[in-house]
């Protein structure tokens, strides 16, 4: 198979031409930056559905007027909700449902997730009509998976016990990049961990389990790699039929390998031994990245380490938020520029002897996750790899997989899995979560579960857990309708879909569901029972989603504080700030306005719509304001600090904004920190405000001496985390394991 590309997108212009088939359909090689005017047959159909007429006649002459192409995309997407929002589109299944809440705010949020969802659909349909090819249904995908997909066994769990004259070299070799375990584990389903590093009598002891077929898999790729073995044991004569094929496979490998008989003994300790009885799937983690990504120092010399440590140094990197701008002043910006070096790093030379798969699951990993956009890049790269005859595996085409679920986009998702098949890979568990978070009908999910189970993949743990954690929120939601009890429902899905099905993600789809039907007690037992079993990790999202459905600026103290006292260490991001910045606006609180927006500074985590709204405020006259913009206006000192908005007043006499704000407040608290945690201070802001509001009922008239004592004071204090010496600007090019 060969996935090259006849034009990419890049932030410079670049052109890679690769013969062959692409695994994208036609239509969307030429994303939107590119092919502007191409997009205007996208909103016309030659079937009756929609008013044609009105879409070639100036539907989109505005369109293309639009300055960025991300500008462009969300015109066009309005332009296509508008006009189509009263047709179905071809595949229904894959268009959220829209859904009646109690709160009308909550259906009118469910409603726009349908709109665009259908929005979407309507965008494939059109580009589909308009290269004149079949319609995909979802049936057919499924069909063709179901028949595609290994029957498989009960779990089963194995220690492979490597002699002491080969371990030190079969630990080294589990350790590079492309025979990592991790990579065997991911690779083949299995669960694959090192049980003791330092052992006395120097044997390796890896322990083994999943399913009959990805054990099997996974012992032979231990043999294949570790190349001094002389032996192999199977201990329980029971299981020797089972595992025939991997000591078959292992002989064709390398024929000097013998398969050992029950109590016979060799002279060297060079076996591998199987006894009947997740490991860390990536060593690298997300950091800080101060300098543009360009500026990130290469390797001086090449090798398959290097060249990962360099891959992960630049798709691991994040820029501050405060930073952005000014490293980035200009197009491109920070993605943009990395899948620019990823895709130069894998086209040039040197990477020919030195790239590795793990690298490129990295590379690609990072490009699919970044939106439609960049899919092009990512082909592109795989390419390139395939013309160096480096082999694939399934995990790859799994990452094509997830991006085009993700996108809803069922024609991709089927021609990619078509090709995988056809490269020898089948569909793994993966596959099976993408398809089925791709189908948004209930009554289709609920089909595909069942015939999970009669074909008996449920067997396998990934696919049960898979099938779990998609059911969850179509089994939560019916049982909504009747008697709801939690305790009662984990218990039910615990038996249903084994222990494991509830992570994270799932944690915040049906506190999601519980809080939109206003069940706020349900979310608190759910996350009681969470942090007393220890079930999930709650993230900073799941703070975000409980906020969400929080009636109120009280409401949502209360729901941070009790989070914050069971998982301390979670951290506020800015859509955090900007909900509890939102509803303070809302009920018009000065004193917590200027808490949140404080605290966003001096944490970095200010977000556009906070700045505008403050930029707004600013430059407005309180007779052009509504009232509740005018009482605000009356209260800007309060909100922004008033010795700050008079010297920046008379720096900026017109054109103040938000951010030069910022940077005053980051003068003034240059290696300080706020003494009072934020919940605290914003419970006492809270405070203040209810004696604003006390006062304003009562025509109590505002001194600035009464003014002043109900302003909350911020204090400052050193920040012990702040490091004297300047950071250094020596090489560093991969982020810690």
């Amino acid at each position: 198979m060969s996935l090259g590309i006849k034009s990419l997108w890049r932030a410079q212009s670049y052109t890679v031409r690769v013969r062959g088939l692409s695994l994208i359909p036609r239509e969307y090689r030429d994303p939107p930056s590119v092919r502007r005017p191409s997009l205007r047959r996208w909103l016309s159909t030659p079937s009756g559905a929609t008013d044609t007429s009105r879409l070639e006649n100036g539907a989109t002459n505005g369109l293309l007027t639009s300055t960025t192409p991300s500008s462009f995309v969300r015109a066009l997407r309005r332009r296509v909700i508008k006009l189509r929002s009263g047709f179905n589109p071809k595949e229904t299944t894959l268009v959220k449902r829209p859904v009646q809440y109690p709160d009308k705010y909550e259906s009118r949020r469910s409603l726009r997730k349908h709109r665009r969802s259908a929005a979407r659909q309507h965008i494939y349909d059109s580009a589909r009509e308009a290269a004149s090819k079949p319609v995909n249904d979802w049936r057919s995908t499924f069909n063709f998976m179901m028949r595609h997909t290994p029957s498989v066994g009960e779990k089963l769990n194995f220690r492979v016990i490597i002699g002491k004259g080969v371990a030190s070299e079969a630990r080294r070799l589990l350790s590079e990049p492309d025979t990592h375990i991790s990579q065997i584990s991911r690779k083949n389903e299995s669960t694959v961990r090192i049980e003791d590093v330092n052992r006395e009598d120097g044997v390796l002891i890896i322990s083994l389990s999943g399913s009959e077929d990805s054990v099997r898999k996974s012992l032979l790729d231990i043999v294949g790699i570790v190349g001094k073995i002389t032996a192999v044991r199977i201990s329980d004569p029971t299981w020797e039929a089972l595992l025939l094929d991997v000591w078959i496979g292992a002989t064709a490998r390398r024929p000097g390998i013998r398969l050992l008989g029950t109590g016979e003994v060799v002279a060297d300790d060079k076996t591998l031994t199987v006894q009947t009885s997740f490991s860390n799937s990536t060593k690298y983690r997300n950091y800080a990245l101060t300098r543009r990504a360009d500026e990130i120092v290469r390797p001086v010399q090449w090798s398959k380490n290097s060249f990962e440590e360099y891959v992960a140094a630049l798709v691991h990197g994040q820029v501050p938020t405060h930073l952005a701008r000014s490293l980035y002043p200009t197009f491109p910006d920070h993605q943009q520029t990395v899948v620019s070096l990823l895709v130069d790093l894998f086209a040039s030379d040197y990477a020919k002897s030195v790239v590795s798969v793990s690298a490129l699951k990295m590379a690609i990993n990072f490009i699919e996750s970044r939106g439609a956009g960049f899919r092009q890049a990512s082909r592109s790269i795989l390419s390139q790899v395939e013309l160096l005859n480096i082999p694939l595996d399934a995990e790859i085409f799994n990452i094509f997989l997830i991006s085009s679920s993700k996108a809803g986009d069922l024609d991709n998702f089927n021609s990619i899995l078509r090709t995988m098949v056809r490269k020898g890979y089948s569909p793994q568990s993966r596959a099976w979560v993408a398809f089925m978070q791709m189908i948004q009908s209930p009554t289709v999910k609920r089909y595909v579960a069942a015939k999970l189970r009669d074909r008996k993949l449920d067997r396998n743990p990934g696919i049960l857990r898979a099938v779990g954690r998609e059911m969850a929120v179509v089994d939560l939601e019916h049982r909504l309708a009747t008697s709801f009890e939690t305790q009662t429902f984990l218990d039910e899905q615990n038996k249903k879909y084994g222990v494991g099905w509830l992570d994270t993600l799932t944690l915040n789809r049906i506190l999601d569901v519980l809080g939109a039907r206003d069940k706020v007690d349900a979310c608190n037992d759910l996350l009681n029972l969470v942090y007393t079993g220890r079930i999930a990790s709650p993230s900073v999202i799941t703070l975000n989603t409980m906020l969400t459905h929080s009636k109120g600026l009280a409401p949502q103290l209360a729901t941070l504080q009790s989070m914050l006292a069971l998982w301390p260490r979670l951290r506020l991001n800015a859509v955090t700030y900007h909900l509890l910045f939102r509803s303070a606006w809302l009920r018009r609180r000065p004193n917590s306005l200027r808490v949140i927006w404080r605290y966003a500074v001096l944490a970095r985590q200010t977000n556009s719509k906070m700045r505008r709204s403050l930029t707004n405020l600013l430059n407005r006259e309180e007779g052009d304001l509504s009232a509740r913009r005018a009482l605000l206006k009356n209260w800007e000192d309060v909100i922004v600090g008033a010795a700050e908005l008079a010297e920046v007043r008379t720096s900026y006499l017109t054109g103040l904004k938000a951010k030069h704000l910022i940077f005053k407040y980051l003068e003034q608290a240059e290696g300080m920190r706020p003494s009072v945690c934020f919940a605290k201070k914003l419970e006492e802001a809270l405070s203040m405000d209810r004696k604003i509001d006390q006062a304003a009922k009562e025509g109590t008239s505002m001194s600035s001496s009464m003014r002043e004592s109900l302003t909350v004071d911020i204090p400052l204090e050193p920040d012990p985390k702040v490091q004297t010496k300047a950071p250094s600007r020596g090489r560093v090019t991969t982020p810690l394991p």
